[in-house]
């Protein structure tokens, strides 16, 4: 007795025939009761017992005393004092007459509360971790030192094509993968398990033996005892397949644009190369019969793309021994759509050479010619344009204006040489808008070592590094600073003042600028 007692055990006897319960001083205290509270008394399961358990033991006791020799039961007592449950283990023997009737039990209870407490709390611990293995969408796996797989997660059996997790453990990876990936992964799982090292986010390719080809994410874990040593691997792999295959379709589409990009380099570098070699490589000479040096009329000409290739061209157009045509344009845009507005019109300045004495004449017409070409396309496009004729047997100039910016003509007078803006005649419309639009001429005195300098906006459209736009006004008066210089040494001082004066030291739009310089006059 002393020694249950010391152990926290309570002894009951119930005589059934008087159903009276006998329980000593231990047993009463383990329901919360004073001796003098209950001794004697009929045991009532609706005073003591938990609502929840008393069907329960009511049965376990009906079927120890039905057909069995000993009552083993757990149920929650709930103390009258303070209301408390605990949990009570209760163990008897039934004890029977000569005719087999229980006559007696008597037993022991003893407190199961901690042991309850720690039960319940790793029953929903596992529940919590089946739950993880079990819904994670990733594969959980563990396996012994030969790789044999010994758990599977409900995830990781339906990849293997089943339910039942027999048809998984005992296997390794050699019966479900082909030989390459089955060997890779049995080696690296062989090395955790010698260098207890593990294996973070791998990627795998996984071989099926039916053919398939998978990518998993893969972290590998050494798996210890309790003492600490490695018997086996765990790990988590994670289906990457579609982000792997996403990622196979985008270098290929990558690859694909590489090469594409390539092609479009090299026809662009094509494009640019006609383009430069469409612009004059030598001029014409007036008369035709001179030489170069000796010609009455020199040119010079700068020209910049900002992409690839350019809307902006010119064109000298040799009319007579005494009469030049230059021609400036600037198709609206960049890139390859204006760079091939400006072949066609380079094409059309080409057929209508036989009127190009008439600069009014001579832009109508090429209007009217590119507004036909491009309103059978479904984008607006347009092209401004001046067009000036030097000649020199009337010593006049002849021009016309279709919305480009004003030539600049510098002109020795009389103590004095200044440039002169070509803007006392009225500009017409840009080229391809309109295709009646017309066009007027105006003229004006051509003297010896005149220096005519046409220009499309991207020479004056320039910003500062402080945000300051080098405006028309600004290319005037560089230019009037220079007038005592031969076109093309203003041409040269001009660029390099703007390309010093912007924010980049270079132009971001397309440049064209033409110089024509008179030696003399009466050819």
């Amino acid at each position: 007795m002393i020694a249950l007692e010391a152990a926290g055990v309570g002894t009951w006897t119930w005589d059934i025939a008087t159903d009276e319960i006998i329980w000593d001083r231990l047993a009463l205290a383990l329901y919360g009761l004073e001796p003098a509270e209950f001794s004697g008394r009929r045991f009532d399961t609706k005073k003591f017992v938990h609502p929840d358990d008393r069907e329960r033991v009511r049965a376990d006791v009906r079927e120890a005393l039905a057909s069995a020799d000993e009552l083993d039961t757990e149920y929650r007592v709930v103390r009258p004092r303070n209301g408390g449950i605990r949990h009570l283990r209760a163990r008897g023997r039934v004890f029977r007459d000569a005719e087999g009737r229980p006559v007696r039990v008597a037993g022991a209870f003893w407190d199961v509360s901690d042991r309850k407490k720690v039960e319940e709390q790793l029953s929903h611990e596992q529940f919590i971790l089946r739950t993880l293995a079990e819904r994670l969408p990733d594969k959980i796996y563990f396996k012994d030192t030969e790789s044999r797989f010994v758990w599977a997660s409900h995830q990781t059996l339906v990849l293997f094509g089943t339910n039942d997790p027999a048809q998984v453990l005992g296997k390794t990876d050699f019966d479900f993968f082909r030989e390459e990936h089955a060997r890779a992964a049995f080696e690296d799982e062989q090395k955790i398990i010698r260098t207890g090292e593990p294996l973070v986010n791998l990627e795998e390719h996984e071989r099926w033996t039916d053919g398939r080809e998978t990518w998993v994410s893969t972290t590998k874990m050494p798996l210890h005892d309790a003492a600490g040593r490695i018997i086996g691997t765990f790990g988590l792999s994670r289906d990457i397949t579609e982000r792997k295959q996403a990622e196979a379709q985008l270098a290929r589409y990558a690859e694909e644009l590489r090469r594409r990009n390539e092609e479009l380099e090299q026809d662009l570098g094509m494009a640019r190369e006609l383009q430069n070699a469409l612009m004059p490589r030598q001029y014409p000479c007036f008369p035709h019969d001179a030489a170069p040096r000796d010609s009455a009329l020199h040119f010079s000409h700068f020209f910049n793309a900002s992409t690839a290739v350019s809307g902006d061209f010119f064109d000298i157009l040799d009319l007579s021994d005494n009469a030049a045509g230059i021609f400036i344009c600037d198709v609206m845009g960049h890139g390859v759509r204006a760079a091939l507005v400006a072949a066609i019109v380079r094409a059309l300045v080409g057929e209508l050479k036989g009127i190009g004495h008439q600069p009014a004449e001579f832009l109508a017409q090429l209007n009217a010619k590119l507004s036909g070409i491009l309103k059978q396309t479904d984008i607006p496009m347009f092209a401004s344009a001046f067009y000036v004729v030097a000649d020199l047997a009337t010593s006049e100039m002849r021009y016309a204006n279709a919305g480009h910016p004003n030539p600049l003509c510098v002109r020795h007078e009389p103590g004095d040489a200044r440039a002169i803006p070509l803007n006392h005649c009225k500009r017409g419309p840009v080229l391809g808008m309109f295709e009646n639009a017309e066009y007027h001429s105006s003229q004006m005195p051509l003297t010896v070592h005149d220096r005519v300098l046409l220009f499309t906006d991207g020479l004056f459209e320039v910003e500062g590094a402080d945000g300051e736009l080098y405006d028309q006004n600004c290319l005037l008066r560089a230019v009037n600073r220079r007038a005592n210089l031969t076109a093309a040494e203003i041409c040269g001082e001009v660029l390099a003042e703007i390309r010093q004066f912007s924010a980049k030291n270079q132009f971001d739009d397309d440049v064209c600028l033409v110089a024509l310089e008179v030696e003399r006059l009466g050819v």
